[in-house]
């Protein structure tokens, strides 16, 4: 073992002088005790206080629709911003350790804000399995894992599954993403019975309008949930009363 080490001491500088770290967002080389993204980005992500007007509009539209319960989230995010390169790393590149240190993050605002314990179970937002089979992965695993290690409550891995391969929400108006999400996920059958009763955190990477989380938060509640919170890495802000009517309508 001791042989090993010190291999691994030899090889590791010589790595980082041909293979420097470097931050995958603005290019700079990273310092020893930063990983993938330097501080200097993490701190121009802007973050989210509890009664921002986002986040009031936010929880306005689920109150109304009485589908969830308490929402948390940690960032915002804005077009051509740095989030707007990590959740594209975190979907696409397979930067699971990113979406674990991001999971931690919603965990650690949680704990600032609510009883964790209270939680009986995580449930990520599932990818269709073709397009799992294509990645590889679901970046919402990785999130639950990471908020798992902060609050420290099971994950329900297989609870909701995802039936239509929905196209992407990203250029589709509200009303067009609550269309293309309908009928769109189910609670597993084997899993039904441990819903009834219990409280269960959806976890997303991005919120936009809210129409995906929405979706399995009514089915989670159609099976007997009492109890749905909804929490996610980051939401899309909004800044005007336009931008706040059309995530209402």
């Amino acid at each position: 073992m001791k042989a090993r080490a010190l291999i691994a001491n030899c090889i590791s500088p010589i790595n980082d002088f041909f293979f420097p770290p470097i931050c995958f967002s603005c290019g700079n080389r990273l310092a020893d005790t930063e990983s993938r993204v330097c501080r200097t980005c993490w701190q121009s992500i802007e973050r989210i206080h509890p009664n921002d007007h986002t986040m009031q509009v936010m929880r306005a539209r689920f109150l109304e629709d009485a589908s969830i319960d308490e929402f948390y989230s940690c960032y915002y995010f804005q077009e051509g911003g740095v989030f707007q390169k990590l959740v594209h790393s975190l979907k696409y590149d397979a930067t699971t350790k990113l979406g674990i240190e991001l999971g931690r993050n919603i965990g650690n605002v949680m704990k600032d804000e609510t009883d964790t314990s209270a939680v009986d179970a995580l449930v990520p937002v599932p990818l269709h399995k073709l397009k799992q089979r294509e990645r590889g992965y679901n970046q919402s695993d990785s999130l639950c894992d990471g908020i798992a290690e902060a609050i420290h409550r099971p994950v329900a891995l297989s609870l909701v599954k995802r039936l239509k391969n929905t196209v992407s929400q990203t250029h589709l108006s509200a009303e067009e993403r609550n269309r293309n999400v309908g009928d769109a996920f189910e609670v597993s059958a084997i899993d039904r019975h441990p819903v009834n009763g219990k409280t269960l955190m959806i976890v997303d990477d991005v919120i936009t309008t809210g129409s995906t989380i929405q979706s399995v938060a009514r089915i989670l509640k159609r099976a007997g949930a009492a109890k749905v919170i909804a929490a996610s890495a980051a939401i899309a802000k909004l800044d005007s009363k336009r931008e706040m009517k059309r995530v209402m309508q």
